[in-house]
C-alpha cells in the first residue's frame, strides 16, 4: 500500500500526529516508520508545535490555532503539513477514538452511521471522545476525498473474560453495556508489538505495562494479549491521574448528590478536571512541576500517585498469577526517572531493583543485575499502531 496515512491522536492534553508512507520498510515490530511526526501542546500556556522529520533534529513553530480546540488545530495542522512541509496530501486519516463501546472492537471506516454511534458514547469519555470526533469533522472538511478510519483505545481489551468485564450490578445493566472496557489500548498494542524483539520468549509471559501520563492505567498481559486493566467503564477509574480522581468509593459520589446537593455537571467537572494530582496539590497536574516544587502539597500529590500505582500493581500481578516483566511507558513512564524509582522501590518485594544510572539516563533496560525481573522504559507509538490498523483494514476491504 503506497497511500500517505496521517495519524491524528487527540489526547486529554495534546494533539499528536504522524505522517506515514507505507512504501517505507517496517521495523522489527512490524510497525511503519513515520516520515514526519509532532505534537501541538501548550507547556507555558502558549500553543507550540514541536515536530521532526526522520533522522533530523526537532523544530518548533507557533500554530495559529487555539490550544484545546482540536477541530481548529486539526484544520491548521493539515493545511500546514501541505503548505509549509510540502507533505503529500493524505489519502487516509487514522483517528484515535477512545471509546468504541460494545460494537466497535477493531478499526473501522467512519461513515455517518459510525460517527453517530461514536457521538452517543461521548458521556463515557468526555475529555477525549468529543475532541477526537471534532478532529474527524475537521479532517473530513479539509480532506473530503480521504478515507477516515477510527482506531479504538478500548479494542485491545475486548477479549477479557466475563469475570474481568462484569461489574456486580443487576444483569440488565450489564446487558445494556454497563461493563468494564479499559483504555490506552493503542499504547498497549504498540508495546505488545515491540516486546518480543526486546525480551524474546519472556515477552509472552506475565507482563505488566504501566502507561503513565496525563491519563494513567496499568495493563496485565499474557501471550501479548490484555488479561486485565485498571480502567473500567470510563477513563476515570483506576490510577490517580493529572486531573482525574482514579478509583473512588461510589458512596462518595452519592454523598455529593444527596448531602451536598451538587448537580451532575458539577460532580463531573470535579472528578474529571479538578481532582488527581491537581486536586491534591492545588498547584499543577504536571509531575514535572510537582517534582520541581518545594511545596509539601506537591510531594503529597506525588505520594498519592505512586501509592495508587503500587496498590493496583499488586492487583494486576495477582490477576496474572505472577510477574515476568514490568514496562513503563507514556509521557511520565518514559521520561520521569524519579517516578519510576519511587514505584520500583515500593515493589522490591516482587524482586524488582533498578540500576540508578540506567534509570537516570532513560535507558531502555533500567533493571539492575540484582533484579529478578526485567524492568524497561519503553516509548510507545500509538500513531504507528493507528497507521498499521488503518492499512490492515483497507487491505482487507480491498480484497473483498
Amino acid at each position: 500500500m503506497s497511500s500517505s496515512v496521517l495519524s491524528l491522536n487527540a489526547g486529554s492534553a495534546s494533539l499528536k500526529f504522524a505522517l506515514f508512507d507505507h512504501a517505507i520498510a517496517r521495523g522489527a515490530s512490524g510497525l511503519p516508520t513515520a516520515t514526519l511526526r509532532g505534537e501541538i501542546d501548550a507547556p507555558d500556556g502558549k500553543p507550540t508545535l514541536t515536530y521532526s522529520r526522520t533522522g533530523e533534529p526537532s523544530r518548533t513553530e507557533a500554530p495559529n490555532a487555539l490550544r484545546g480546540d482540536i477541530g481548529g488545530e486539526t484544520t491548521w495542522l493539515i493545511d500546514w503539513l501541505m503548505r509549509a512541509c510540502d507533505a503529500p496530501r493524505p489519502t487516509v486519516v487514522a483517528h484515535r477514538i477512545v471509546h468504541g463501546g460494545l460494537r466497535y472492537n477493531q478499526a473501522v471506516r467512519i461513515t455517518p452511521g459510525v460517527f453517530a454511534d461514536l457521538q452517543d458514547l461521548t458521556s463515557l469519555a468526555p475529555l477525549h471522545q468529543g475532541p477526537g470526533l471534532a478532529g474527524v469533522q475537521a479532517a473530513q472538511a479539509i480532506l473530503p476525498d480521504a478515507t477516515q478510519v477510527a482506531c479504538f483505545d478500548t479494542a485491545f481489551h475486548a477479549n477479557h473474560t466475563d469475570a474481568e468485564r462484569r461489574y456486580a450490578i443487576p444483569r440488565v445493566w450489564h446487558e445494556r453495556g454497563y461493563q468494564r472496557y479499559g483504555f490506552h489500548g493503542l499504547s498497549y498494542d504498540a508495546i505488545s508489538r515491540r516486546l518480543p524483539a526486546v525480551l524474546g520468549e519472556q515477552a509472552h509471559g506475565a507482563v505488566v505495562v504501566a502507561h503513565l501520563g496525563g491519563g494513567a492505567s496499568l495493563c496485565g498481559m499474557r501471550s501479548l494479549q490484555s488479561v486485565t486493566t485498571t480502567m473500567g467503564f470510563t477513563a476515570l477509574d483506576g490510577l490517580v491521574m493529572g486531573t482525574r480522581c482514579g478509583a473512588l468509593d461510589p458512596g462518595l459520589v452519592l454523598q455529593w448528590f444527596q448531602h451536598d446537593g451538587m448537580r451532575p455537571e458539577e460532580v463531573s467537572d470535579l472528578l474529571y478536571k479538578q481532582s488527581g494530582l491537581l486536586g491534591v496539590s492545588e498547584i499543577s497536574a504536571d509531575t514535572r512541576d510537582l517534582l520541581a516544587s518545594k511545596d509539601p502539597r506537591s510531594q503529597q500529590a506525588i505520594d498519592v500517585f505512586v501509592a495508587s500505582i503500587v496498590r493496583q500493581m499488586g492487583s494486576v500481578v495477582a490477576a496474572l498469577g505472577g510477574l515476568d516483566a514490568l514496562v513503563f511507558t507514556g509521557g511520565i513512564g518514559t521520561h520521569q526517572p524519579m517516578i519510576r524509582a519511587a514505584v520500583v522501590q515500593r515493589l522490591a518485594w516482587l524482586g524488582l531493583a533498578l540500576n540508578a544510572e540506567a534509570n537516570a539516563n532513560g535507558n531502555l533496560n533500567i533493571a539492575s543485575s540484582a533484579s529478578r525481573i526485567p524492568v524497561l522504559a519503553l516509548p510507545t507509538d500509538e500513531e504507528a499502531v493507528m497507521a498499521a490498523q488503518a492499512a490492515a483494514l483497507l487491505t482487507v476491504t480491498a480484497g473483498r
